[in-house]
Formats: C-alpha cells, structure tokens, sequence
C-alpha cells in the first residue's frame, strides 16, 4: 500500500483494519515521508529503487500493489517494471489505483502548485498552510483524530521530497516506459476529485490496463483512504478475491 504525497503509511490504518487479520499488509513510509522523512532518496527513478530493495523478500504471495494519488505512479510502474522482470512481484495479482497520478504528467493547476511548493520554501509549513491542504481534498470534514493525523503527516515531510514530487516527479512522462499493462487494475476515484477525478482516470490511467474497471466513490474527494476506508477496503477485497 503506497501512500499519497504529504501522507505516510499511517494514512492506511483503517483500510488495513477493515480488511482483517487474513490479508497481510505493508504500508511503508515512502523516503522523504513519514518516519523516512530522513531518508536521503528523492525522485521517481530513486523511489522504485528503494521499493525494490524494501520489498525484497517481503511481498506477500500473491500480490497486491494498492497506491494512492502520488503511491498510484509507483503503484503502475512498479507493475511495469514486473512485467518486465518478475523479481521480486512473481505473483503480481492487480491493482487498486486510487485516485491515482499517472505515469504521464499529472494534471494540476499551476497557481495551485506554486502556492503548494510556497508551503514548504522555509522548511516545515505551517499548521495553517498543512491544514489548508488537507481540507483542499476532502469533501467533508474528517473525524478531528483523522484531521488531525493528516495534518502532523503534511507537516513532517522532508522539504525537499515535497517539492521534488510538486517539480519534478509529478511531471516526470513515464507513459511510452509503462506501456500497455496485461493485469487487471480496479481505477478508483472520487466522486468530488477534480485534477484526479473519473474524468482524467479514464484519459490518463484506463489506457495502460487491458483489462481494467472505473468505481467512483461518492461523496469524497482525494483522500479516499481518510473519507472512505469502508469503500477503500471493500474494492481491495474485491481485487483480492479477483486473484
């Protein structure tokens, strides 16, 4: 399960408690998030090295690659590079993009972007700025300890992973590499998301799957794992039972 920019593995908490003790799950802190604020790789091409060397001998079998907004260009890239080398995903079941950035330049509005990268220019944002965030990509206030917990997540990501994704990662055209994927892929996403909502999922993440569905989830926007761990979980099943 890989997780979303300004969020760490602790976002998957109640996705990972929904689906019970029978599903193993790993929910790493991708390097510059989380307690791996620390950690020194930066850019994609970096991102799905550490990936590898992380899952090793890990992976549960069979394999579900779940990713979430930024975690979903890792997420299909980590199955192209499958496709191409099974190691180590030898039994790579689908996945479950949710809400996910495409391998091709993720849609985003520009003025957005540089208020974003503005955030982090002397460090760590503020409360504020982290908050403004969060309620950016909601479509209804969260719990206050889910809040809460998103925020602080913002807020300890390492600068420069921040505004390495927002510059470089995020823009970075990995289409024509991924190819045309033969796995299924359960395409999710909100029904309230705007640059990475069911219309731009259809244009930019459908055409790499032969074999794919589109669920929009109602009433939430971009942070599905926070709005919708129910929904979230039962789609997960459902690909699980689908392997």
């Amino acid at each position: 399960m890989l997780h979303a920019l300004g969020a760490s593995g602790q976002s998957w908490q109640d996705v990972v408690a929904r689906l019970g003790s029978d599903v193993t799950c790993l929910t790493p802190d991708l390097p510059g998030f989380g307690d791996n604020a620390d950690v020194e790789p930066s850019g994609v091409s970096a991102t799905l090295d550490w990936l590898f060397a992380y899952l090793g001998d890990r992976h549960p079998t069979p394999t579900i690659i779940v990713g979430h907004s930024m975690g979903g260009k890792f997420a299909t890239l980590l199955a192209a590079h499958a496709a191409r080398d099974a190691r180590p995903l030898g039994d790579l079941r689908g996945l479950v993009l949710l809400a996910a950035s495409p391998p091709a330049p993720e849609p985003m509005d520009e003025a957005r972007r540089a208020e974003m990268i503005g955030w982090f220019a002397d460090g760590e944002p503020s409360a504020r700025d982290a908050a403004t965030f969060v309620s950016a990509n909601v479509a209804g206030p969260l719990a206050e300890e889910r809040r809460a917990q998103a925020i602080a997540d913002v807020r300890r990501t390492a600068p420069a992973a921040w505004v390495d994704w927002l510059e470089n990662g995020s823009r970075e055209d990995w289409s024509d590499r991924t190819g045309v994927l033969d796995i299924h892929a359960t395409i999710v996403a909100g029904s309230e998301d705007t640059d990475l909502g069911e219309v731009n999922q259809r244009r930019l993440n459908l055409p790499h799957f032969t074999d794919a569905s589109i669920e929009v989830i109602p009433k939430a926007a971009h942070l599905l794992p926070y709005e919708r761990p129910d929904m979230v979980a039962d789609l997960i099943r459902a690909a699980i039972e689908r392997a």
